[in-house]
């Protein structure tokens, strides 16, 4: 990606989080036809209809509920649509598959290291792991992947991702990726 350019927006990073949890229930159990505007197949077919809701109609979601987005909001919206067409999808994250086995390493005073490598498609991706719940006995990761903007050849490459944590009370670790194309739950017990 060049200096000079924005970073493109992705879906989950960017534009699901413009989507509060009280516009996705109101749209979810308050409406005729239900819609979940934290699904990203969902929001890309209605891009043009939230668009217009946003940007000319300054209805979404609601004075009652928060008032109209900020023009920054919409502009980001806009700048999202654009990164796709009718028969792709937006800019968005993909869940990663890791080439081989996960490692822990610990670091001294309590801290782990975990590290895999992806094979990321082509250069210039990203991939690391998204921390999505803490609890007593476990800490639950995503392992994430961020395809280039625009799409680049295919040219396989080995990406090294790595994530510190403290372990205090842990006794495993839980990575959500993709394994032969399917979402994965990994149990990784800690010594």
């Amino acid at each position: 990606m060049d200096e000079q350019q924005p970073r493109p927006p992705v879906f989950e990073l960017h534009i699901r989080p413009m989507m509060r949890l009280l516009d996705r229930e109101h749209m979810r159990t308050l409406v005729h036809d239900p819609t979940d505007l934290w699904d990203l197949d969902t929001v890309w077919s209605l891009r043009a209809e939230i668009l217009t809701r946003v940007r000319d109609l300054h209805d979404m979601p609601g004075i009652r509920y928060g008032g109209p987005w900020p023009d920054e909001w919409i502009t980001l919206f806009e700048r999202w649509t654009a990164t796709g067409t009718d028969t792709q999808l937006g800019h968005h994250l993909l869940m990663a598959t890791p080439s081989g086995d996960y490692r822990v390493q610990s670091l001294g005073g309590g801290k782990r290291r975990l590290i895999v490598t992806v094979t990321a498609p082509s250069e210039s991706c990203q991939a690391w792991f998204e921390l999505d719940a803490v609890g007593l006995s476990e800490l639950e990761y995503t392992l994430w992947l961020e395809p280039p903007y625009p799409e680049l050849a295919p040219n396989p490459q080995p990406l090294q991702t790595l994530e510190t944590f403290v372990q205090g009370t842990a006794t495993q670790l839980v990575i959500n990726d993709l394994f032969n194309g399917q979402p994965r739950r990994n149990e990784i017990p800690l010594t």
